[in-house]
């Protein structure tokens, strides 16, 4: 192995030519010839006389006469002669040393460098030719005095606190051509928990030569500003280079590459040193010894370079070794990285579903707020007019309110079905489940599924077909529990569509939504709007009173056309209003369902649900007197009244106007929103009850015969299954229905081609569809908190229809129960 060589710090002086005589006098009219001697390396140089008093005679500057013009030009000649050839010969070897002294320098720096920084893990030997014995040998005549610990710095005047900037880490060791700095490695770390971890780990450097008080050193002793130990964190461990002792270091080093640089210069002064002692014919000797040296000197190169190739060698394998290292650091902190992303995922899908949730409540939260639009603006329509007096109507003002109902009875308007009507409602109910049946049998042959007409009593609905299906919302039902299953149901129905939506219209009495569609379809067709009801206009645009009319029954206009509200286009629509607007709109032939409610339950709740809005904390009880006497008036001021200002001389008004949601919910709502006639609908809030039978038949034939199925409250959980019997697309479980519906037909002998019912390859029900109670009714805080006999009873009195009608959906419910049982047992 050779050694490495230094570099003189001064440079070799090169040969010149003399611009002044070496008498001091100046002879530009000779040929000028430089004087030439040699420095203690060999070379020859210029020099004047004086720096020379003692040289032998072979080189007296007074040798040549200058008067022998002949004999001095031929021997100047000879003399320029030898010294082009010397000065080409000696500038070739000048080049080479340079050369050489250059890479020697190099191959020393970079010995001297491996040897004492790789020297810094006391527990292995680091280098092959430096044990941990020479190391602390090396490290003692640095710090022969270093105490077994020292005190953290804090940044203050105390001393400095900062990262080490010569801190290379790799690997559990400290290394000076590889790995990473306090930047790189903990500087950008920005969690709190990884940095402490990395901050924490151990470098394999002692604090102490001495075994019993030595420590050893962790990252945060080198990375201190990084760690976040310069503001005064406890945790830090203690500090093993101060800035007195770094600049030792610095010191140390700079004298072991100067030491080693001298010792190799004077070797090489002592090869290539020869001194000229005899004439300009010696030259030639002198310069083959130099040849010599130089021959010596790249023997010795060729040896430096077969060790820098080595030690290269050695550096790559342990750049691939800190690389394979680095990997593995990196696997370990990619799989703490993705655990991370796997938790943010996880979080991230939470939220999702939170989302989801949050936007289940708003379209509840969205159907609240229609229902209170018509607390905030109550009694929108126009002043009611008064009432013509009946013969035999008795004035309430006469009367004391505390007697009303004492002495009447309720009537009870219920006609059950006869046997016979009997037969036929539950054949009817038959022929309503196998067409569901036979739309599924369809659906799950490739051949005849695009024959499909009714796609809402199969599992996916059609994008492109309208008014499919309709739910008629009776507030206080559970309708919006009910808007809430068709919501989810539609939304999954979009995955199933590739994000292709189903339009789902709603158009609600509750506010003003109902009555503004209708407003905008009588003035498209040139009519009055009057409580709802539409009347033809004279030449002058005037109503004609005696004219009330449907536009559904208009035979050249088309109300499809004109697509009111989006009514047209709609694949599913919510109706909070009666079949008379339903009608209206061209929805009365549509696959319906509505949910029946006992009309005590239903006034209690809707009672409860706006006591301060609408009734103002007063007693239920006297709410009802008010309305059955034609003085209610609402907690906004807006009443059935025409008082102005002296409020002593009340004239009652017995007729509600349709828009007074506040008094009318509280009036037989369920049969009302069950009328489809003008006329009957006109005087249905008529607390007078003029023609209260007459509504009642009306209401209950279109409960039979226009409805596909019904659900009631009070039993709701057997409403919803009934429902998804007869419309699949509200199943709970999309994937489950199949399955079932599989078993069913299978157990009759079918073979189904498609046994996923058309749903798309692979598809996944993930989100489901459960049935959810909302919009809950509050328990009072004010008013009436308990239902006691006299309350029911002038619930009853206002509702008696609506008790005839929740009788007849009983009898309905019954019958649709029969029919499933009978389906279920194979019996159908």
């Amino acid at each position: 192995m050779g050694r490495p060589l230094g570099l003189r710090s001064e440079p070799y002086a090169a040969i010149g030519t003399a611009d002044e005589d070496h008498d001091g006098t100046n002879n530009d009219d000779l040929p000028t010839t430089p004087t030439i001697y040699q420095d203690d390396s060999g070379l020859s140089f210029e020099k004047d006389e004086e720096d020379y008093p003692n040289q032998g005679e072979d080189y007296d500057v007074d040798r040549y006469d200058h008067n022998d013009d002949e004999g001095y030009a031929t021997q100047s000649h000879d003399l320029q002669h030898h010294l082009d050839t010397t000065e080409s010969q000696t500038n070739e070897r000048r080049f080479r040393v340079k050369f050489v002294v250059l890479f020697s320098f190099l191959a020393a720096m970079v010995i001297f460098g491996k040897e004492y920084y790789n020297s810094n893990d006391n527990s292995k030997v680091i280098s092959d030719e430096f044990t941990e014995e020479e190391f602390n040998g090396v490290r003692g005549k640095i710090f022969n005095d270093k105490p077994s610990s020292t005190t953290t710095t804090t940044g203050g005047e105390g001393g400095l606190c900062q990262d080490d900037p010569d801190f290379l880490f790799h690997n559990g060791k400290k290394h000076p051509k590889i790995g990473k700095s306090c930047a790189s490695y903990v500087g950008r770390v920005d969690k709190k928990g990884l940095l402490q971890r990395r901050c924490h780990r151990s470098t394999g450097i002692m604090s102490s030569e001495d075994d019993t008080a030595a420590v050893e050193l962790l990252i945060k002793d080198f990375c201190k500003q990084s760690c976040g130990l310069c503001s005064g964190d406890s945790g830090g461990g203690d500090e093993f280079f101060t800035e007195e002792e770094t600049e030792i270091i610095k010191e140390q080093i700079v004298k072991e590459v100067g030491d080693g640089m001298l010792e190799v210069s004077e070797e090489v002064q002592e090869l290539t040193s020869t001194s000229y002692s005899g004439n300009w014919s010696d030259a030639e000797d002198n310069i083959m010894n130099e040849e010599e040296v130089l021959e010596e000197l790249e023997e010795e190169l060729e040896e430096d370079k077969e060790f820098l190739t080595e030690d290269n060698q050695d550096i790559v394998e342990k750049i691939a070794e800190a690389q394979a290292d680095d990997d593995g650091v990196m696997a370990e902190e990619k799989e703490e990285y993705i655990g991370e992303l796997v938790e943010e995922l996880q979080e991230d899908t939470e939220i999702a579903e939170e989302l989801e949730a949050l936007e289940e409540g708003l379209e509840a939260v969205e159907e609240v707020e229609e229902e209170l639009e018509e607390a905030e603006e109550l009694e929108e329509a126009e002043e009611s007019e008064e009432a013509e007096e009946s013969e035999d109507a008795t004035d309430p003002s006469d009367e004391d309110a505390s007697s009303v109902g004492e002495d009447d009875d309720v009537p009870d308007y219920y006609v059950p079905l006869t046997p016979k009507e009997r037969d036929e409602m539950k054949g009817k109910l038959r022929d309503t489940l196998l067409q569901t049946k036979n739309a599924l049998r369809m659906s799950a042959s490739t051949d005849n599924r695009m024959t499909v007409t009714d796609n809402q009593r199969t599992l996916v609905l059609s994008t492109t077909s309208p008014k499919q299906f309709m739910h008629m919302h009776h507030m206080k039902t559970g309708g919006t529990s009910v808007d809430g299953l068709i919501s989810c149901a539609l939304r999954r129905q979009r995955e199933l569509h590739n994000g292709t939506s189903i339009n789902y219209g709603r158009m609600s009495e509750c506010g003003s939504g109902v009555h503004m569609c209708m407003q905008t379809l009588a003035d498209k067709l040139g009519a009055t709007l009057s409580n709802n009801v539409f009347y033809r206009n004279d030449e002058n645009g005037a109503q004609i009173d005696d004219a009330p009319f449907d536009p559904a029954d208009e035979t050249d206009t088309s109300i499809d056309e004109m697509n009111i509200c989006r009514s047209s286009e709609s694949n599913v629509m919510s109706y909070c209003a009666s079949l008379h607007a339903v009608r209206t709109f061209g929805w009365k032939d549509v696959d319906k369902i509505t949910v029946i409610r006992n009309p005590i339950d239903r006034a209690w709740s809707m009672y409860r649900f706006t006591l301060k809005s609408c009734y103002d904390c007063q007693q239920l009880k006297d709410v009802l007197k008010q309305i059955y006497n034609g003085t209610f008036v609402s907690r906004r001021g807006r009443g059935n009244t025409d008082n102005e200002e002296d409020n002593s001389e009340v004239v009652p008004n017995f007729l509600y106007e349709p828009n007074n949601s506040c008094a009318v919910q509280l009036i037989g709502h369920q049969s009302t929103n069950l009328l489809s006639s003008v006329d009957l609908y006109n005087i249905a809030n008529d607390v007078r009850f003029p023609m209260e039978a007459d509504i009642v038949q009306e209401a209950i034939k279109n409960l039979r015969e226009d409805f596909t199925w019904i659900g009631l409250t009070d039993r709701i959980q057997e409403s919803v299954e009934g429902f998804r019997q007869i419309f699949p697309f509200l199943a709970e479980n999309l994937n489950n229905a199949t399955k079932v519906m599989e078993e069913e037909f299978q157990s009759r002998g079918e073979d189904l081609e498609d046994n996923t019912f058309a749903l798309p390859e692979g598809y996944s029900d993930k989100k489901s569809c459960p049935f959810e109670h909302r919009n809950a009714g509050h328990a009072p805080t004010c008013g009436t908190t308990e239902l006691d006999d006299e309350t029911k009873e002038l619930i009853m009195k206002l509702n008696s229809r609506d008790m005839a009608v929740y009788k007849a959906a009983v009898e309905i419910f019954e019958l649709q129960m029969e029919v499933l049982q009978d389906y279920k047992d194979g019996n159908l």
